[in-house]
């Protein structure tokens, strides 16, 4: 059963105690928030990075990308296409989580829907150049890499992302 109200104000002090540092009752909270939440509400796919980026905070990886992928489905369900600013940002974050633990094969697969359906969105292809980088296939790398600053909203986006790029690419670029 929904209760949509309840958790909203939910949510909102599991914010609060995560952000004061009372990690284990914001857990709580959100696992409530969540199972209260109506589906269909806009604020949903926020409950679910909210409560992935604590998960993570608490070491709980795997628990992590779980709510991000629900936050991605909780952006289509509610109509989101792929390609659409919400879709892409939620690939986004989970592309990176799945980089960060090593599951490349998953990362490139979670961002291949943006790559179709927006393929100049700079955000997807710096975070392609990241996964092909390590999973050192350095020249589709530098591809995605040079789109991304191709494709950046402005000249300091695109310096940012050059600078950023060559740190993550090192002295192999």
């Amino acid at each position: 059963m929904t209760d949509q109200a309840n958790a909203s104000r939910l949510a909102n002090e599991a914010f609060d105690l995560w952000q004061a540092g009372n990690l284990e009752q914001a857990r709580v909270l959100y696992d409530e928030a969540i199972s209260l939440a109506d589906p269909e509400h806009f604020g949903l796919p926020m409950y679910h990075g909210q409560y992935a980026s604590l998960l993570n905070y608490l070491g709980q990886r795997e628990q992590a990308t779980e709510q991000m992928e629900k936050a991605l489905a909780a952006e289509i369900a509610q109509g989101y296409e792929e390609g659409s600013s919400p879709t892409i940002v939620a690939r986004y974050f989970l592309a990176d989580q799945l980089l960060r633990l090593g599951h490349l094969e998953r990362a490139l697969d979670t961002l291949a829907p943006s790559i179709r359906h927006a393929p100049e969105s700079w955000l997807t292809r710096y975070q392609e150049a990241q996964v092909l980088f390590a999973m050192d296939r350095r020249a589709d790398a530098r591809t995605a890499a040079a789109l991304a600053v191709k494709h950046a909203p402005t000249a300091d986006k695109a310096e940012e992302l050059r600078e950023r790029l060559k740190e993550v690419f090192g002295g192999a670029g």
